[in-house]
């Protein structure tokens, strides 16, 4: 069913405008919904929860998470009762893109956003979180405040980022820097109000095996299975785009995880989805040019008081070296 042959991007290299095309639709797809009061540029001098020398930074300021984030989703769905209430107290069945872009939307703001935009949005989510509560048809009770709900979305959503980028970064960060990557995402969740959040590898693959006897695939699981695993968007370019992304999304699911999903193994597909995502991503790197909003949130971080200029440089330079040695400096 998910094996088909989909668009190998590696055999067109002779269409450039046409994959041109599907990586700008595809990242302007992703920001077209966004949360009130997002914006990178006040208060000057504020870094954020993280800084332009986090792990946060470097590993959300490529494209690559964008499959994460995907994948994060079609994981977390696999927990029924967050699923449950997601769909019954949100339009995300009538508008799962709009969800999507509205995910997209916190993470970029509690990453790179200044600290009382970061604080807002928080308590914003943890407003709306408030309303999302009640009973399963089986009797099992959902609440989205709950720190068990707020820990499984997070988790879900820091490991796809952290393994899309593993596997598609040209530069990934090292075993510490993925602990160091946990340990920021988590301040995420505990803005939410969770506690007890797991901070390194090794907390998060205990967690997960923790919660492998509770996930199951129920009927709303294969909702969202139906609108990942068929194009969408008005055109061509769109529609292409957005099959490869949920392809990538979906083959990078762990093993177990793709069992539960009962998807094929096919290794010449496989081959074929990875070959043409990272195409795609190096299109986007390279054609797309920086995101408006990391170059906003460098330039506020820059007037930072009493730090030099120099210091404050875009987290794509020194951390990538930084990173490489497995020590951003942030204690």
């Amino acid at each position: 069913m998910l094996t088909t042959r989909l668009l190998d991007l590696g055999d067109l290299a002779t269409m450039g405008t046409l994959k041109r095309n599907i990586a700008k639709v595809w990242a302007m797809s992703l920001s077209a919904d966004s949360l009130p009061g997002e914006q990178y540029t006040d208060p000057p001098g504020d870094i954020g929860l993280f800084g332009p020398d986090s792990t946060m930074w470097y590993v959300h300021d490529d494209p690559s998470g964008v499959i994460g984030g995907v994948m994060g989703l079609i994981l977390g769905s696999l927990h029924e009762p967050t699923m449950h209430g997601t769909n019954k107290h949100s339009v995300y069945k009538d508008d799962p893109l709009g969800r999507l872009g509205r995910t997209v939307s916190f993470v970029n703001a509690m990453t790179f956003a200044s600290t009382p935009v970061a604080e807002k949005m928080a308590q914003t989510v943890r407003r709306m979180h408030k309303h999302v509560h009640g009973t399963m048809p089986d009797g099992r009770p959902y609440d989205a405040s709950a720190s068990e709900y707020i820990i499984w979305t997070g988790v879900t959503q820091a490991y796809g980022i952290i393994n899309a980028h593993l596997r598609y970064h040209p530069q990934p960060v090292s075993p510490a820097g993925v602990d160091r990557y946990y340990a920021e995402y988590a301040v995420i969740s505990e803005k939410l109000g969770a506690t007890g959040v797991p901070k390194t590898a090794s907390e998060v693959d205990e967690y997960l095996a923790r919660m492998r006897p509770l996930l199951t695939y129920s009927e709303e699981t294969g909702e969202v299975v139906r609108f990942f695993t068929h194009p969408f968007g008005r055109t061509a370019a769109a529609r292409a785009g957005s099959k490869l992304l949920c392809k990538a999304a979906f083959d990078l699911l762990p093993p177990w995880a793709a069992r539960l999903y009962r998807l094929e193994s096919n290794p010449v597909d496989r081959l074929v989805t990875r070959r043409s995502i990272r195409v795609m991503l190096q299109i986007l790197r390279d054609s797309v040019g920086p995101a408006l909003i990391k170059t906003q949130a460098v330039q506020r971080a820059q007037q930072a008081t009493g730090v030099p200029r120099q210091e404050l440089a875009p987290a794509s330079t020194p951390a990538a070296e930084i990173l490489r040695t497995g020590s951003t400096g942030t204690g």
